[in-house]
């Protein structure tokens, strides 16, 4: 056993001198192929550490904590090469402080001109639409601002919190639940968190957290804070709220008040009926205009330019929209619900169908799936987290340029994982 902790600990500090690595190499989008090769380093590692684990051993999970924190340390002061977001969380939370509802006005609006200055306003994307982050994420922006100002660092430091905070709630539900812990290693230290929030300070942690905390309530059987939660985890991020029909079924419909309440005052907080129709209007552009390292979206654009000699670009959207509901459906019709395991399950694959049919994959939106991987460990959904860094390539061009080959990659193994998982009725890695 103590040979083994001392394999672990070995594991552990050559993934810190690879993090090292990788906050040295400068702007990543300059250093794409090295940034790759050491991400690569660093999957291998974490899953060299999930083999040697040593199961029973009282010391193990410290010792896996201890290093998950330490590899979210080493990458928190670096600036976010791969991902601009953090910028608008702090242009939202600097409007916001100075008394302009961050909904009102997209940043390149004439009315927020004299708030424009030379370090936030030029790194933001997408000025001309109004900020898509729901309130509860405007919320932890405005905390950051309140901690730390216009800090990259402090703000990304909130979200790595979220995530770190998250990782607890899930060694908590593993031993809950009766679950092998070396199964908090694909969590813990997946590159793929440690990189899309402590490095990129993505917002994306706090739905995780608040989703987590949520399921442990339930697992406890308090099912209003467990609504309450998932109200939350809504307001943070918005796909979610493919779950409530699970929710229902296990809190029941008196729980659901809970989540109303708490949902509704925080949203009366930051809209009225002029802001909501921007912010409403600001996400309808954004499904219908924006597509990156998408799959069957991409697919069925190629089959219409290739077979039919038409551009479907506008018309895929809805009806693969339509097809998500039609899934969902067959989700929950399908999934039992005989505990909060079981809704964890059903919110899996609802969140996988949602990313599948999505126009839009940032490397980051995994997380709304991934989070449940030390529960329901797929090999198909561990090889896309992997996988999915190969998207930041297309960063590398200018201008940007999503290669054939790379997306091929990324997806071929991941779906022929998952139809072979799918017929073996269970996780891979279960073994």
């Amino acid at each position: 056993m103590r040979k083994r902790l001392w394999e672990l600990g070995g594991i552990g500090a050559a993934q810190a001198v690879a993090w090292v690595a990788v906050c040295s190499l400068g702007p990543l989008r300059e250093n794409t192929a090295a940034f790759l090769i050491l991400i690569s380093i660093a999957f291998g590692l974490g899953l060299l550490a999930f083999s040697r684990f040593p199961e029973g051993g009282r010391h193990a999970p410290a010792l896996v904590l201890g290093f998950a924190l330490l590899f979210r340390l080493i990458v928190l002061p670096a600036p976010p090469y791969q991902s601009e977001d953090v910028y608008r969380y702090l242009w939202d939370a600097r409007i916001a402080a100075l008394g302009v509802n961050p909904y009102a006005y997209p940043p390149n609006a004439p009315q927020l001109e004299r708030y424009r200055e030379d370090t936030i306003y030029p790194m933001i994307n997408s000025k001309p639409y109004v900020t898509a982050y729901p309130p509860l994420s405007q919320v932890l922006f405005r905390i950051s601002w309140g901690l730390f100002g216009p800090s990259v660092t402090g703000m990304k430091a909130v979200f790595a919190l979220c995530e770190f905070l998250a990782l607890l709630v899930t060694w908590r539900l593993l031993i809950l639940w009766g679950r092998p812990l070396r199964f908090l290693l694909l969590a813990a230290w997946n590159p793929f968190f440690i990189f899309e929030f402590a490095h990129s300070g993505h917002s994306d942690s706090a739905m995780m957290l608040l989703i987590l905390l949520s399921v442990w309530a339930l697992s406890l059987g308090k099912k209003a804070w467990a609504m309450a939660g998932y109200a939350g985890a809504v307001l943070a991020k918005l796909h979610p709220a493919l779950w409530f029909p699970l929710y229902a079924r296990r809190a029941g419909w008196k729980a659901q008040w809970a989540g109303f309440g708490a949902g509704i005052g925080l949203m009366l907080v930051y809209f009225n009926v002029d802001s909501f129709c921007r912010y409403l209007s600001s996400l309808g552009l954004y499904f219908r205009l924006f597509e990156f390292n998408a799959s069957i979206h991409y697919l069925v654009r190629f089959v219409g330019r290739a077979g039919f000699e038409q551009s479907w670009d506008k018309l895929i959207g809805p009806w693969l929209g339509a097809l998500l509901v039609a899934v969902a459906v067959g989700i929950y019709l399908k999934f039992p619900q005989r505990d909060a395991r079981n809704l964890v399950h059903a919110g899996f694959w609802l969140m996988t169908a949602d990313l599948c049919l999505a126009t839009t994959v940032h490397p980051w939106y995994l997380s709304w799936a991934a989070l449940a991987l030390p529960f329901f460990p797929y090999a198909f959904m561990l090889y896309w987290t992997a996988a999915a860094f190969l998207s930041y390539i297309a960063y590398a061009f200018h201008p940007v340029h999503e290669p054939v080959w790379a997306l091929l990659v990324e997806y071929v193994p991941m779906y022929a994982l998952m139809a072979w998982e799918i017929r073996k009725g269970r996780p891979a890695l279960l073994g």
